[in-house]
Formats: C-alpha cells, structure tokens, sequence
C-alpha cells in the first residue's frame, strides 16, 4: 500500500484545494523523520474531505503542512490560484484568512488570558479588518450556537469541551475561509457533544460555501461528515474513494483493518477480523516498496520491490496495491460502523 501517484485528482475548474507531492521531513538524532511522503489529493468546492488513519500516520502533519505550520519539505500546495509553497511573509499573509485551521484541544488553543470576545476577534485584529468587528464578532457567535451577551466577557477555563470547540470554530468562521482544516476536532469530547458539533459544521459548511479537510481517526464520525474519505498509513496514501464506496467496498488490505477493528454494535453479527503480523515500522526507515507490507497478509514479493501506484478501481475509488480486494459489498465493512 501506500503508494504516489495523481489519478485521483480533479481538472483545476472545481478544486478550491489542491495538494501535490506533498513531503514532510523531521530531522532527529539518528536520521530523518519521514511523515509524509509524496501525497497528492484535492478538494472540490463545497466538499469535505475526510483524511483517516492511525495515529503518527501523518494526518495532523499535512494538515499543519497545509497552511505552512510549517512549511514542507517539499510539493506543491495551491490554493485556488495560488502556491503557497512560493509565499512568505506579507504575501502569505494576505492569503491566510482564506485557509483556517481547527486544533484538536480546544482549551489548549485559547489564551487564557483573554476573554472569549478577544480570542474571536483576533485574526480581525491581526488582519486590519476596518468593519464593525463587535457585529461580526456577535453574528459569528450565533452562528455557531452560542450567545454574545453571555459568553463575550468570559474566559477559556469557564467553557465546558462542546463549547470551547464552538469559540475555536467561530475564531476560524470569522476570517470568512474558503478551506477549513478541522484537526481531530471531536476527539476530546463525548459522544453526544460530538454529533452537535458534527451537525453544527455540516450547517456552517452550507451556509458558507465552505470546503474542509477533517482529519480524524474515528470511522464513524468520518463517514456521518465527508463526501470522499482519503486512508494514510505511515506518510502515504493507500486509498482514496467517496465515502459510501469505501465503506462498502473498501479495495486495500489496511483499510479493511481499518473497518473491522471499529467496535460492532450488534454482537450477535460478529465481523471476521484480518490478523495484521508485526509491528508498527519506523518512519526513520520505512519499508521498501509498499510501506504496508510487513503487516500486509496479502504481500508478495513484487511489494517490496515496486512501490504501488493509486490506480482506479471503480467510480472515484483508487487503491495503491498490488493485490487489491475485488469483492463486492461486504457485510463487515458495513456493519462495522455506526453512525455518529
């Protein structure tokens, strides 16, 4: 698994995000980190695209990547017309109200010093914005669920998880972005919290012709929010398909694990579980070839000399594999989520 390639992306008319050979290195005592490693994906208009995988996969890091925190190692990250990659100071500060990013510990993103007004209206600060920004502040607020009048003079510590997560969405909102890069924004919270704030995004996304990049290691919460879901595994793509297609039919080994070890909700229809052999390799020497082959049942020799390439497999669905399955819908994949 884990392959390069760029036959999954779209003709540039509709791509309001596109991401190309994207690398990410680390240098550490005794080598480099390889966290990400030559993937390429896009998002269309109004989409969201959601990017799984387990943890130390990469996932965080490309979002961090995307908006230049910091900036790549190497590729390509063009935001409608623009390389940001070729942008540095006040010029790529001219384009970052249109990219804004969702952090995954809400109370840890907010100065606890400020009061809930400042951390909204900051970016407006930042940026000169020479409108009435109290109303905008007030109309963003709303807009995400909460009161001005009660919440503004307040601070961080005073908020529970679901509501921090709200003043975090509006401080992004009111930059007015066309891409929101959400990262594990429901991983700290309940479940009944999760499924406000997945709503809540899903009507901020109408509303705003937003597009966004969610990044989550959560199956369920991932299929209930994304139009097509993209699958990492140690800095690169093994799959890209929509959302339904990969959750019926999903074509590489690892994604297959991926769905199975969700927790089932119905005991009495137990799932067939696929073993995965060894460890967990490192990203300071990753495998040659298919990076998933150590722990892949299905390799063979050809994955260790040839590094697969993302080819289609149906409508919108591309693999990166050798030995890709070819079933039709399986009962585990499907009953192996529910729904957030």
């Amino acid at each position: 698994m884990a392959g390069t390639g760029t036959a999954h992306l779209h003709p540039d008319d509709d791509v309001v995000l596109r991401v190309e050979d994207l690398v990410v290195e680390f240098p550490v005592r005794g080598g480099t980190v390889q966290a990400v490693s030559g993937i390429s994906f896009d998002v269309r208009r109004g989409e969201t695209l959601g990017l799984v995988g387990e943890s130390g996969c990469g996932k965080s890091t490309t979002g961090r990547a995307i908006l230049q925190l910091p900036a790549p190692t190497s590729g390509s990250v063009r935001l409608g017309g623009d390389e940001l990659t070729e942008l540095s100071g006040e010029a790529l500060r001219a384009v970052r109200p249109r990219l804004q990013m969702i952090l995954q510990d809400p109370i840890s993103s907010m100065n606890p010093r400020r009061t809930v007004h400042q951390i909204v209206s900051e970016g407006l600060d930042i940026w000169g914005y020479d409108g009435d920004r109290a109303a905008l502040v007030a109309e963003t607020l709303e807009a995400v669920g909460l009161d001005p009048d009660q919440v503004h003079g307040r601070r961080a510590h005073q908020f529970s998880g679901g509501q921090s997560q709200r003043i975090c969405i509006a401080r992004a909102l009111v930059m007015r972005p066309e891409v929101l890069v959400c990262d594990e924004p429901v991983a700290s919270l309940d479940v009944s919290v999760q499924a406000q704030i997945i709503n809540l995004l899903e009507d901020l996304k109408q509303q705003h012709d937003l597009s966004l990049v969610f990044i989550a290691h959560d199956l369920a919460v991932v299929k209930s929010i994304s139009d097509r879901i993209a699958v990492m595994y140690l800095g690169k793509l093994c799959e890209v398909a929509p959302s339904d297609e990969m959750f019926a039919r999903p074509a590489h080994p690892y994604t297959r694990v991926l769905l199975e070890s969700v927790p089932v909700p119905d005991p009495a229809h137990p799932v067939g579980r696929t073993e995965l052999a060894g460890e967990l390799p490192s990203p300071l020497d990753p495998p040659s070839g298919c990076r998933f082959r150590t722990r892949c049942p299905r390799a063979t020799e050809v994955c260790a000399a040839e590094e697969p390439v993302l080819t289609g497999v149906g409508a919108g669905h591309f693999v990166a594999c050798h030995h890709p399955h070819t079933v039709a819908a399986t009962e585990p994949a499907e009953l192996a989520v529910a729904e957030c």
